[in-house]
Order: C-alpha cells, then structure tokens, then sequence
C-alpha cells in the first residue's frame, strides 16, 4: 500500500488544491459584492455609478480585511449597506469552502484508496489477457499465458473474486481494450514469445513472466500505461507502489498455501488515518500554525512565500504535535524532499532552515513530545 511519503505528497496535493478553491471562492464572494452594487438599469432614478463604485471599493476591502487577507488600516464604521454586502459574501466563502473542506477530504481518502482498486484493476488484466491468450486460433507457442500455475491459482482465488466484486472491477466491460492490448502489445512481445516457446515451466519462470509484464507493460506501455494513467489520477506517482505490490503477490508464492492477495488491513487504515489528519488539521489549525512560523521567517515575506511552502509547513508542525510514533528527523527529511520535487528551487534550503528552527522551539517549549529514543534529534 502506499508509504508515508506518498500519503505525504496526497495531503500536500489535496491541501493546494482546496487553497486554490479558497481563492476562487474569494473571488465568487467578491463577484456577489460586485452584483450588489450595480446601477439598477431598470430604475427611474439616476444612478450615482462613483458612490456604487466606492461602495463597491469599500466592501472588498472590509471583506479582506474581516477576513484577514489584509491588514485593518483605519478603525471605522462601514455604512449598512457595505456592511449587508460583507456579511452576504462572507456567508457565501465560508459555506463555499466548507463544501470544498468537505469533498476534498472525502476525495483525497478515495484517491488513496484507489491504489488498491488500480491493484486489483491489475491483476484481473492478467486473466482477461490469459483468456484471449487461451482463444486465440493464431497462437503457435507450445504454451499460453493462460497456462500459466500462477494465473490459474488467481482464476480460482474465492478471497481476489470477493475483493474485486466488492470493488466493482471487470474488464467484461472492456473486452476491446483487452484485445488491443492482448494484439498489439504481448501477442509478438519478445519475452512473452520465449515464455510460450517452453512446455514445461519452472516456477521461477512462472513468476519471472508476471513480474516482467507487470514492470515492463502494465507500467511502461503507452497503451496500457496510458490506459492506467487515465484511470487513476495519481498512476504516475504510484507506479513504483503498484509494481511493488503486484511483483510481491507473485513473488511471495506458496507451493503449500498459494497465492497471498494484498487486503486493505489495519496498516492501511493507519495511512488513510494519517492523510485525513495531516489534511484537516492543517486547514482547521492553520491560523495556530502560522503563528508558530511566522516569526521564523526572518527575511522572508509571507506573501511571497511559495503556496506550497506554507503548505507544507503546516503539514510539518501537525507531524511535530500529534504523531508522537514519527521522529522529527523523519518529518523534516521528509518534507524537504517534497518541498524540493514539488515547489521551487530554494525551497529545500528555505524550509530546512524554518523547520529545524521550529523543531528546536517546540522541542525546549514540551510541545512536541514524541515516545522513543531518538525521536526528538533533529540531527
């Protein structure tokens, strides 16, 4: 299943994601401020368009700074429409990003948890390839795919039938695609042909054949990567987790017990566990944790601080205080290399400096208490 870097790197993603539709959201609230102030057209009146406008000027303003966007820079009464204007719009951002809050949480634990759908997705293709192996009239191989110890094993796997009805995944619907694949891409594949030119197979070539065509097409192939890439937003990032986990079912096999599925179990409730914290409590926290950061940032600006920088610092204080079982060390390695892949050029350095600064304070002040020796060493 995924590791914590890769849950890491979701939390991040669905993080920046919901702060986009946070500025989106202003922008919605600001458009209602907008529509509130202009001219009644249908009105026998004259419209005094300078005074909507100020209005209009004034409304944004108080909306900023009421919601901290900006700095207060006079203590004054707004008129009571400026103030039904703001109190309307902010009515509008705040039920805006709770339904974001809401479906991006929701979404990041689905896309975690489609890691496994894609696995099973995976090995289902395997059979539905070993069956148009099996049909094919054209075949001159002394063997077939179809043949093969391990793929029959998985045929009659009752515990893999039960996890992929209860997923929904089945290439009946998608018999054509197989077909491509099945024509254009192992048919005349060098290392297939070589398989199908033995009768007898060892299991070492049992296995060797799952394994390479997992890394080699299900993985690599423009066709069927392709086809994985669209099925699953994050296939990119978790080929590597993927090819793990389908190499190690064939790889762990038993003479004596058979094949092992991989089962979404208490570790992997763990991680999803750990994405839905990290998420939620670096937005529901966030005005506590730039309290800590921002008097750590010396030279720097906040406002041109990179989104993903003050991101991932968030991410990296809610580690700090509520997961005692992670070490520091391990936090702070751990979001340089994110920060480094996934933000700017100087971001490694920048958020190296700020966090171990972080680390030190909230060590000496008791508020990270982690269990373990070596936990608290930032070294």
């Amino acid at each position: 299943m995924l590791n914590r870097r890769l849950i890491r790197i979701r939390a991040m993603q669905a993080l920046y994601a919901y702060e986009q539709s946070r500025k989106a959201n202003l922008l919605l609230a600001e458009d209602l401020i907008k529509e509130t102030f202009l001219p009644d057209l249908n009105s026998m009146e004259v419209q005094d368009r300078p005074k909507l406008k100020g209005l209009t000027e004034l409304s944004i303003k108080v909306l900023h700074e009421e919601l901290a966007i900006e700095e207060q820079t006079e203590d004054f009464e707004a008129p009571a429409a400026v103030q039904k204007a703001v109190k309307e719009a902010k009515i509008l951002y705040n039920n805006k990003n709770k339904q974001d809050f809401d479906q991006m949480s929701l979404r990041a634990i689905r896309e975690a948890d489609k890691v496994f759908v894609v696995y099973l997705k995976m090995l289902n293709l395997y059979l539905a390839l070993a069956e148009m192996a099996q049909n094919d009239p054209s075949h001159e191989g002394k063997s077939r795919l179809s043949d093969n110890k391990l793929l029959k094993e998985l045929a009659e796997h009752k515990e893999f039938e039960i996890l992929s009805l209860k997923a929904e995944v089945t290439w009946k619907d998608e018999k054509d695609f197989v077909k491509e694949a099945y024509r254009k891409v192992l048919k005349d594949n060098a290392r297939y042909l070589e398989y199908c030119s033995k009768i007898n197979h060892t299991l070492e070539d049992e296995i060797g054949i799952l394994k390479y065509l997992v890394k080699n097409i299900f993985l690599k192939n423009d066709l069927v990567g392709g086809y994985f890439e669209r099925y699953h937003l994050y296939f990119s990032e978790d080929k590597e987790t993927l090819r793990a986990m389908v190499s190690h079912t064939f790889q762990n096999y038993d003479e004596e017990y058979g094949l092992e599925v991989a089962k979404a179990n208490e570790e992997w409730q763990e991680r999803k566990d750990f994405l839905s914290k990290l998420f939620k409590q670096s937005i529901q926290r966030e005005d506590e944790l730039n309290e800590y950061i921002l008097p750590k940032l010396k030279n720097w600006e906040y406002d041109r601080v990179a989104d993903a920088d003050k991101i991932l610092m968030r991410m990296a204080l809610v580690e700090f205080m509520e997961f005692p079982s992670i070490p520091v060390k391990v936090t702070i390695n751990e979001i340089i290399e994110i920060a480094k892949n996934y933000s700017t050029p100087k971001s490694g350095t920048f958020m190296n400096g700020v966090l171990d600064a972080l680390s030190k304070e909230l060590v000496k002040s008791g508020e990270i208490r982690k269990s373990g020796r070596g936990m608290l060493d930032n070294k």
